[in-house]
This record gives C-alpha cells, structure tokens and sequence, in this order.
C-alpha cells in the first residue's frame, strides 16, 4: 500500500506571502507564549485531496493527468480571514483561499475521480473529501489545543496585521531586495514583485512516500512532469512564459480567399507506429504510413499556399522532429502547438497556443484540444477548428458538429490529407448539423 497526498504548492508572490504570514504569528506566538507544536519542514501548499492509501500510485497519477487535462487556468485568491481549525490534537491558524467556480469544480471532480478509482481509496480517503462543499485552506502554523485564550489572540492578531494590504507595505531589507534582483536578471526566475503569479492554479502535486513529490501536472503545458521535472527552474520558467501567453488574446489573421488557398490538418503522428492499431489506420507499418500522408500532402498543396497544423507533428520512441518534416512538406505553416510538440535546440520553430483566422465575415479559433477555449481567456462562440482527439470520439467529435461548433481535422477524420478552406465554406456550414468524416453525407438541420 502507498500513501499519497494530492496538493497545490504555493509559489511566487504567494508562497512569499504565505511564508512572511507564518514567520509574522511564529513571532506573535513566542511573544504570548503560545505552545507551537512541531511539524514537517513548512512548504505553503492547498491540500486538495487526502490523505489516502492506495494500491497503485501510478494509478492515482494517471487520474490526476486525466482530471486535470479538462482545465486550463484556475483561480484562486488568498488573504487572512477570521477562523481557525481546533481539535483535540491541535489548533491551526490558516490563510483562507477564496476558490472560484473552477477550483471547487476541479476539486470536486479530481475527488469523485479518486474515490472511484479503487476501493482502497474510497475506504482511506478523509471525509471532507467526499463532500460538494470543502474548506481550502492554506496552514501557516500548527498550536497546543490547550492555550486556547491566547491562541485566540494570535488569531486576532493575524487577522489584523497580516493582511494582504499590511504585507504589500512591508519594508524588505536590502538583502532581500538585492535576492530578489539576483533572481530576476540573472536566473530569470519569478519574484515577490510579480503577483499576478498568486491567481492561478498552476500545477497539482502527487505526494507519494514520506512526502516526497511523486509526480507534478502542469496546466499550463498541459503533461504530467517527473519529479526531476517538477523540480526544474527552468520547466518553472516554461509554465510562467505559458500563463503570459493564455493570459494574452490570441493573435489574428485575416485571409482572402481569392488571394491565397489555405489548409488544415492536425495530427499526422509521423513515425508513431502504436498509431497504426490506436486509431485503425489503414496502414502496413510506419514506412507505408509516413510515405502515404507525406504524399498526400504535397500532392494537395502548392508552394505559396498556407498550411495551419493543428498539432503532434510526431511521436513514439526514435521519431524525428518536427523540424524533419517540415522540409519535406509544401506551403507555408502556421503550427499551433499540440500534445507531443516541443522546442527543438537549433532549430527556431515558433508554435501557438491559438490563431483566430478571420475570412470573409466569419471568425475560426485554431487550436490543438477543443476543449482548451471552455476554459482560457475567452468564451469562444464561434466555429473551432481543431485536432487532438483523432477519430476515437467520432460520437463528440465528428469532421463537422454544428451544434458545438467544431470542425475536426485529425488526420484519420480527414483521410491522412489536409482539407482545404474553400471545401469548408462550400458545405454551408450553418446548415450542417452533423458529418461524421470527411467522406460522410453531411446531416442538416
């Protein structure tokens, strides 16, 4: 059996906050002789499920990636409030998470997802956990149950003087300050000075033995990080330039239909042979398969036409890179960033995380996983075009769903050849209620 623990750890202008709070009663607390009980080296985090016992930690870690690729950016806010939790062991001072909608979705979802996972689970799992309603919280100290009137001072006394407006007025010292400039301009790394980093939900951590980080979801990169991984100040880095950029409209295009051909295709997962039996592809191996889409591709497009990739040039163990294909396929690119796509050293291949394409009235948002524009800067209301989710959702996700507004351009949907814009506008899309693959007779409304 493995004990786990699934937290959000605080980071940046929070964490800062959260530790200036904590040293700020330690100090209160020694002044009213309050007992302070011992705990584990302090890591300011919001527990949000645990904990529990478990059979298979890889398990829990593959529901955690499952739950926590529904979302993209969640909010949260912190500050002192008036309550603290008492019981028979100890009473606990805490700074207050104000969750939004999205955080009390996430938690709750992420618990029902664990509670039925095993039985283990359901049977070790805190009773909080099972609850609609739950306490986030974030604890700051941990004190004798027995001192209660003057642990209710000190509670008074965080509440009054260690608000988020009396900890932007702090006085850092010079040693503080000359840290953080060090931090800021010679490793590039986020400070105290950049709160916006305190808004979000960033990354959801599995705890595993003696407390020690098993695994970490990023969701912002949107994969599951090793502990080798969640450690890194330079994968730290890659997660904040990524919440600027949702942060960020997405960047348009205008095109004209007359002046230049444009195409969509998402997906192509060139050398991955697991692909083949995944989706069913029509193909012997590998070897036929890359040579088949290579084909198609630059027997469909010209040089100068304009080619928007929805993602996952390749994958699997011995692939080539992105880089690889892109010499050897036609048109000009435009590569929105999918699941298995990453930077490569020396070769500068800029991705985006959305494109909104504006041509001829009508407004499509690009990008790799329908689901991402539920939850980021913008409640899409038009078409999607969109890859990620091949043709094993063809019941959510067919070639064309008019009700949800999505077009579905996976290379098994669009028969392994990218489909053009004019093909698109020719089917009267508002007419369309349904197409199941490109070669399907379309259902209208």
């Amino acid at each position: 059996m493995a004990r786990f623990l699934v937290e959000f750890r605080l980071r940046g202008h929070a964490r800062t906050y959260a530790e200036w709070a904590r040293a700020r009663t330690r100090r209160e607390a020694k002044q009213l002789r309050v007992t302070r009980r011992r705990q584990p080296r302090y890591v300011p985090h919001i527990t949000l499920f645990g904990a529990a016992e478990t059979r298979s930690l890889h398990n829990v870690i593959r529901e955690v990636e499952k739950v926590g690729r529904r979302y993209s950016r969640v909010p949260l806010g912190l500050g002192v409030e008036r309550g603290e939790f008492q019981n028979e062991d100890a009473s606990w001072l805490y700074l207050a998470v104000r969750p939004s909608s999205e955080l009390e979705q996430f938690r709750y979802e992420l618990a029902q997802s664990l509670i039925r996972l095993e039985t283990r689970i359901s049977d070790t799992c805190q009773p909080y956990d099972r609850k609609p309603k739950y306490e986030f919280h974030c604890s700051i100290g941990k004190y004798s149950p027995r001192d209660k009137a003057r642990f209710q001072q000190l509670a008074d006394y965080a509440e009054s003087s260690c608000s988020l407006d009396a900890f932007g007025q702090r006085k850092a010292s010079f040693f503080v300050k000359l840290l953080n400039a060090i931090k800021r301009y010679a490793l590039k790394a986020e400070t105290e000075d950049d709160p916006g980093m305190a808004e979000y939900l960033l990354r959801v951590t599995i705890l595993g033995r003696r407390g020690r980080i098993d695994a970490e979801y990023d969701l912002m990169l949107r994969r599951m990080l090793s502990r080798r991984e969640a450690l890194s100040a330079r994968v730290w880095r890659e997660t904040i330039a990524t919440l600027r950029e949702l942060k960020s409209p997405p960047r348009e295009e205008r095109l004209s239909l007359s002046a230049e051909a444009a195409y969509f295709i998402g997906d192509t997962h060139f050398d991955h042979n697991n692909i083949i039996r995944y989706c069913g592809r029509p193909f012997r191996d590998v070897t036929e398969m890359n040579r088949v889409m290579e084909n198609n591709w630059n027997g469909t497009v010209g040089e100068n036409d304009r080619v928007y990739f929805l993602g996952d040039w390749s994958f699997g163990k011995g692939s080539r890179p992105a880089s690889y294909w892109i010499r050897r396929l036609t048109g000009r690119l435009v590569l929105i960033q999918g699941s298995h796509d990453r930077a490569e050293r020396g070769h500068h291949i800029k991705y985006e995380r959305t494109v909104v394409l504006q041509v001829g009235g009508r407004s499509f948002l690009l990008v790799h996983d329908p689901q991402d524009p539920k939850s980021e800067w913008i409640k899409w209301q038009g078409w999607i075009i969109h890859g990620h989710v091949h043709n094993n959702q063809l019941d959510r996700y067919p070639f064309i769903d008019g009700q949800q507004k999505t077009i579905n351009v996976s290379a098994e949907v669009v028969k392994y050849r990218p489909v053009s814009l004019s093909f698109l506008l020719s089917l009267d899309l508002d007419s369309v209620k349904r197409i199941r693959t490109i070669d399907s007779q379309p259902e209208r409304w």
